[in-house]
């Protein structure tokens, strides 16, 4: 559900920097770094909750 909310926020401000005159590249590259923090964030958490003690392979 992050990744879809991070993904939704990103295109927005992406239509927003549009309007106001910022450059659409620079615009989906912001866009594009968020969507990925966000996918980073969760694969990160997902390995990092996997390893430790009661964790099961």
């Amino acid at each position: 559900m992050a990744i879809v909310l991070a993904t939704t926020f990103a295109l927005s401000l992406w239509v927003t920097l549009t309007a106001l005159g910022v450059s659409s590249f620079d615009g989906i590259m912001l866009a594009l770094v968020i969507i990925l923090a966000a996918a980073g964030a969760r694969l990160l958490g997902r390995s990092v909750g996997s390893v430790g003690p009661g964790s099961r392979d």
